[in-house]
């Protein structure tokens, strides 16, 4: 890893920089404020589109501008999607794409929870620093949930999740993907505890 950080900083002082990956886990929301003391009951099926969750982040700024921050966050998404609504609903069963309504009742579920990325944003700044720079990360994250009764829409609505992180920016710049890690981390928590919330407090989902 420390030769990768030495060759990006030869690169960065002659024509081109290096691509530092975002590397992001899944972060689950826990302490979700809800107005009922028990899950959701019967079988909900579940279906995650995080297609929309991948972008490339660029350093505003002359300083560290030849490098750039891939940060792809379908799969942590998905997952932290997934076990955080295990505390909400009794029984939740993951498929790969949403089933259509009339097909519900053969399958046993209640509903059709449907949740779709629909927008990723990321800010990267880097900030001089008297000894070394700063990485300041800002990222925004929008979802749509739906959910589909067996004879008809339960609930629409589109949540958000926002979160900012700093970080040293590093010898060759590499801090700034840590930054966008937190961030990013931060802002997944944020963005499924309020979906989370928003399907826990639906009357029509109990």
């Amino acid at each position: 890893m420390k030769s990768h950080y030495l060759m990006c900083a030869v690169l960065a002082a002659g024509v081109s920089g290096c691509a530092y990956k975002a590397e992001t886990i899944s972060s689950p929301a826990y302490n979700v404020p809800l107005s009922y003391s028990s899950k959701i009951g019967g079988k909900w099926l579940l279906a995650v589109d995080a297609d929309r969750f991948s972008t490339v982040v660029r350093p505003s700024g002359y300083q560290c501008s030849a490098h750039n921050y891939p940060l792809d966050l379908k799969g942590s998404f998905q997952s932290s999607v997934r076990q955080t609504l295990e505390n909400v609903f009794a029984d939740l069963e993951v498929v790969d794409k949403p089933v259509p309504a009339d097909q519900l009742a053969a399958r046993g579920a209640r509903g059709m929870i449907a949740i779709r990325a629909e927008d990723i944003r990321g800010r990267l700044d880097m900030l001089p620093g008297f000894v070394s720079a700063t990485a300041r990360t800002r990222v925004e994250l929008a979802t749509a949930v739906t959910v589909d009764g067996r004879h008809g829409r339960l609930l629409g609505k589109t949540v958000e999740g926002d979160a900012e992180a700093e970080s040293g920016a590093g010898f060759a710049c590499e801090g700034g993907s840590k930054a966008l890690a937190d961030a990013a981390g931060q802002a997944m928590r944020d963005n499924v505890r309020e979906l989370a919330e928003t399907l826990g407090n639906a009357p029509k989902l109990r």
